[in-house]
């Protein structure tokens, strides 16, 4: 049985507001201690521990893990709640969390044996296996209306036959099931008192078992989170952090330099990545982490038609952008899934810039002369150099690109609604299943998940629940090329870019590393001089 690691995985963008393990392999941990984070000191005196003043970059959305969505939100989220499992933040790989081990004999049936003793932030109690299982029936309640509802679609029951043990059985096997109760969106858990207490409002009142609780907030300034001294693993190093939005890179950017925050969440600026680094700033980075996509609603009259999509893939030369505008952010992405992931492939269709071609397409659909779409984006980051310049190639074919500029409220709502011509998307995810299933299955449809595209091909949908249930690993690797080659053909979603993600911060400040989900742990944080 492997020990658990400390409680991990990067919490990117979220800290504001409020691998696959082969069936019977377990987790047994003893719980992990501060000083295994190399927190508190560097082995002399002891360094003082003073409050983190971080910077939050856009408004915060709550944090029900039910609903919680946008990954400055799921930072903070990632550090109040806890799954079963987690993930360790250097390696990705699945650890322990509420379940210090576990086991299935055939990847259908799942026995978690839960941690004892784990308290309830806010003097609610001893966690036990009635949580798990009101969380997860929860996510599951069609009167939740959670966009997350689907990742539990192929679980048949949740039992606990007592306190500290809960068995999931599935209704096909699924060798990647770890991932669906990990420390992300439906598998954190949370407490029935407090959800029934807080109604709707239990997103701007979390609580959870992790190493930080939620004192206050106010959405329009800040976020402050104390440490949990209950916490199973230990009290956190730094006693509390105080989240400041400034929405503004270049501002928050000023911020840091003067010493007004000691950590930036996400600057995505070149520029001010360029000055800080100038500056001697210590550059935390992940590469590579995430694809952005461009969303397109086969709804819409013109882009139901494949050779638009397809026309509109071949007019864009996103390696110039990226070389231009942002080389240290992106670079071009031909595939949803990351090239470290299971079952990626390069073998699919590669939309090279080919502007005759694109010209070629549009003429053959019937609409070389001219169709005007309309991207929603949120105007807190408003119409970037990169959508400019896309705009700019797209209109040499015959495509008249207009940006539907909303805030974050309504363009969060509007894209999960499905309602747009096109928008963009970005989905963290260490499980290909995560993006595959929820861009690609019908049942994620939108307004009911997050297939924003509303793509619906039944041959894709065989092949991908296969992939999921076949526990050969090179079988489940070839059904997986299949998928991508169909999604690639079809380009119901546009890969543009692979995400890299800059938290910026003060030399003294150690510990930050961001995981594949653009998460930062922060009970792995601390000042080290």
């Amino acid at each position: 049985m492997e020990k658990a690691k400390r409680r991990s995985m990067p919490l990117i963008g979220l800290l504001l507001t409020g691998a696959l393990l082969l069936a019977g392999c377990g987790g047994e941990s003893a719980a992990p201690k501060a000083e295994e984070s190399g927190a508190g000191g560097t082995g002399g005196a002891a360094v003082e521990q003073k409050a983190l003043k971080v910077r939050f970059y856009d408004d915060p959305a709550g944090f029900d893990p039910a609903s919680i969505f946008r990954i400055e939100n799921e930072n903070i989220a990632f550090n109040i709640f806890s799954g079963l499992t987690t993930y360790d933040s250097q390696t990705g790989k699945i650890i322990p969390d509420l379940a210090e081990k576990w086991e299935s004999p055939d990847n259908k049936t799942w026995t978690f044996h839960l941690r004892k003793g784990v308290q309830w932030q806010g003097g609610l109690g001893e966690f036990k296996a009635k949580d798990v299982v009101y969380s997860y029936k929860r996510i599951l309640d069609p009167k939740t209306a959670s966009p997350y509802q689907a990742e539990f679609n192929n679980v048949a029951s949740i039992e606990s036959p007592d306190d500290y043990t809960v068995v999931i059985t599935l209704k096909k096997p699924d060798g990647n099931f770890l991932h669906q109760v990990a420390n992300y969106h439906q598998g954190q858990i949370v407490k029935q008192e407090a959800v029934e207490k807080y109604g709707d409002q239990f997103k701007w009142h979390p609580v959870g078992t992790g190493p930080y609780a939620l004192e206050s907030i106010d959405p329009n300034s800040h976020i402050v989170l104390t440490r949990n001294e209950g916490y199973y693993g230990g009290p956190a190093p730094i006693p509390r952090i105080d989240f400041s939005i400034i929405k503004d890179d270049q501002t928050a950017t000023i911020a840091l330099q003067n010493g007004e925050v000691d950590l930036a969440m996400r600057i995505s600026r070149q520029e001010s990545l360029d000055q800080l680094e100038a500056a001697g700033f210590k550059m935390n980075h992940v590469d590579n982490y995430a694809a952005s996509l461009k969303v397109f609603n086969l709804s819409n009259k013109y882009l139901k038609d494949i050779r638009v999509r397809q026309a509109y893939a071949y007019a864009v030369d996103y390696g110039s952008i990226v070389n231009s505008i942002s080389p240290k952010l992106q670079a071009p992405a031909n595939s949803l899934l990351m090239d470290w992931m299971d079952g990626y492939t390069e073998d699919t269709v590669h939309y090279k810039y080919d502007p005759e071609k694109a010209k070629a397409l549009m003429k053959e659909s019937g609409y070389d002369s001219g169709i005007t779409i309309k991207q929603l984006t949120t105007s807190a980051t408003g119409v970037t150099d990169t959508m400019q310049l896309e705009k700019e190639y797209l209109s040499k074919v015959g495509i008249n690109l207009e940006f539907d500029l909303v805030d974050t409220p309504t363009f969060n709502k509007r894209r999960n609604d499905g309602d747009f011509d096109t928008t963009s998307r970005l989905l963290p995810a260490v499980n290909p299943d995560t993006l595959l299933f929820s861009f690609f299955h019908p049942d994620n449809l939108a307004p009911k998940g997050l297939n924003g595209a509303r793509y619906d091909n039944k041959d894709l949908t065989s092949k991908l629940e296969s992939a999921r249930a076949e526990v050969d690993k090179g079988k489940r690797t070839e059904l997986y090329k299949e998928v991508q080659q169909i999604a690639m053909k079809d380009v119901p979603y546009l890969p543009q870019y692979t995400s890299n993600v800059y938290w910026p911060g003060k030399k003294e400040i150690g510990g930050v590393v961001i995981n594949k989900l653009a998460q930062v742990n922060f009970r792995d944080v601390s000042w080290t001089k």
